[in-house]
């Protein structure tokens, strides 16, 4: 078989091994000609400069191969600090000509035993070598099966020192007859611990990048890592409110263990967020069952646009909300409801808090009346109710609710709920 059309791709559980970026270099921009040294001095230099690190291993595996190393496939693996993922795996290989980033989800420490797996070896300290083109009973590694089937003969993997208190890992297989020489295994040793300092550059700030997403927003995490922190500080925006809340939620903590109480509220946000975030809004904080989201607006003209993608949101996940009782962990509980407020104003965008301990939010008196208004969606035992503000946004019919003195507001406002032929109007008044 030709290498192109070799498939050396592992059969991993997406689950728990989800494929990211794929990196695939023109042939007429892959290094033709490099040296040892070569590699060492562009490590230190020119591969800071490169847009990511996946674009860097991609362009440092074909140097390797341009250099005069045998090699059939190279990794490097990374621990970092994500909520849902443990690492990451930039994988080449020169039969594909690609580079694939694989993320390692937490569950994967609980489903592969320590034994038979070189990745808790290596990156607790021990380096490996194991020829691969032997009988079948000598290969104490599933890795090495699969790597014998694309025709490797020698494996070598080796730590890697991180300032993050955890080894990277890098492993380097080739499928040249007789395996790697004894001076290609010591020029890999070398040439691979030049990896650790830019592998560090780049997990931290990967890894801050994370946890601002995590905490504070896809949006809202960049402004504060490009150093929008000083207390005070912030900007007038126009955006489409939500605030949403949980039916019942009282009750239903009295009565669940706590594990079984952060269960239901993570399915809870994630089926709101998944909504919230593929119509354009960005989730702001988590308030008990509560949540406060905004999808900014841009400009005048784009307002509309902005309470179409809300209202949709909101529809999408009312419904999701109710289908979590499907899930295997909830199927004994009464159905779920949320309640979804909906209002288009200005709010402050910024930071709020003391002196040590800030919050990126929003405030104002337009956060204070979607507050305000969903109050009145809970009396009024419906799952979604919009300000006059947004209908008029909005532009098209909506079932009017009548003229209500919000709590705490001087002027009353009118509200609005969608048309009875919406998903949500089928089931508005069930509690």
């Amino acid at each position: 078989m030709a290498e192109a059309d070799r498939d050396p791709t592992a059969s991993h559980d997406p689950r728990y091994f989800p494929t990211g970026a794929v990196i695939e270099r023109p042939v007429g921009e892959r290094p033709k000609h490099d040296t040892v040294d070569g590699i060492i001095e562009w490590l230190a230099g020119p591969a800071q400069h490169i847009p990511s690190l996946g674009d860097e291993f991609d362009e440092f595996a074909w140097r390797m191969l341009a250099a005069g190393f045998p090699l059939l496939r190279a990794t490097l693996q990374l621990r970092t600090i994500h909520p849902q993922y443990l690492g990451a795996n930039f994988v080449w290989w020169r039969t594909t000509g690609r580079t694939v980033l694989t993320f390692v989800t937490h569950e994967v420490q609980d489903l592969y035993g320590h034994e038979d797996n070189p990745v808790r070896r290596v990156v607790a300290g021990e380096t490996l070598r194991r020829r691969v083109d032997v009988a079948d009973q000598e290969l104490d590694f599933p890795i090495l099966h699969d790597l014998k089937a694309q025709g490797a003969t020698d494996y070598f993997a080796l730590p890697i020192k991180s300032s993050f208190g955890t080894n990277y890992m890098a492993t380097y297989v080739t499928d040249r007859l007789g395996g790697f020489t004894a001076n290609e295994i010591s020029d890999l040793t070398r040439i691979s611990h030049r990896l650790g300092f830019l592998a560090d550059l780049r997990n931290h700030r990967r890894i801050v990048s994370n946890i601002l997403a995590a905490y504070l927003g896809s949006k809202t995490g960049p402004k504060v890592l490009a150093g929008q922190i000083r207390r005070g500080t912030g900007e007038e925006i126009t955006a489409v409110l939500w605030s949403s809340d949980l039916r019942g939620f009282t009750e239903r903590s009295d009565r669940l263990e706590g594990v079984q109480v952060i269960t239901m509220l993570n399915a809870l946000f994630d089926a709101q967020a998944k909504a919230i975030v593929s119509h354009g809004g960005e989730i702001l904080k988590f308030i008990g069952d509560g949540l406060l989201s905004i999808f900014p607006i841009d400009s005048v003209n784009k307002a509309r646009a902005a309470a179409r993608s809300a209202l949709a949101a909101a529809i999408e996940a009312v419904e999701a909300v109710r289908g979590l009782t499907n899930d295997p962990s909830l199927t004994s509980e009464p159905p779920f409801e949320i309640v979804v407020a909906l209002h288009i104003g200005t709010a402050i965008y910024g930071n709020v808090g003391a002196a040590d301990r800030l919050d990126f939010t929003v405030i104002g008196p337009a956060v204070n009346l979607v507050s305000r208004i969903e109050t009145v969606a809970k009396k009024l035992k419906l799952p979604i109710v919009v300000s006059d503000d947004f209908a008029r946004a909005y532009g098209d019919t909506l079932q009017p609710l009548g003229r209500h003195q919000l709590r705490g507001l001087a002027t009353p406002h009118d509200l609005f709920a969608p048309i009875p032929s919406a998903p949500t109007a089928r089931t508005a008044h069930v509690v």
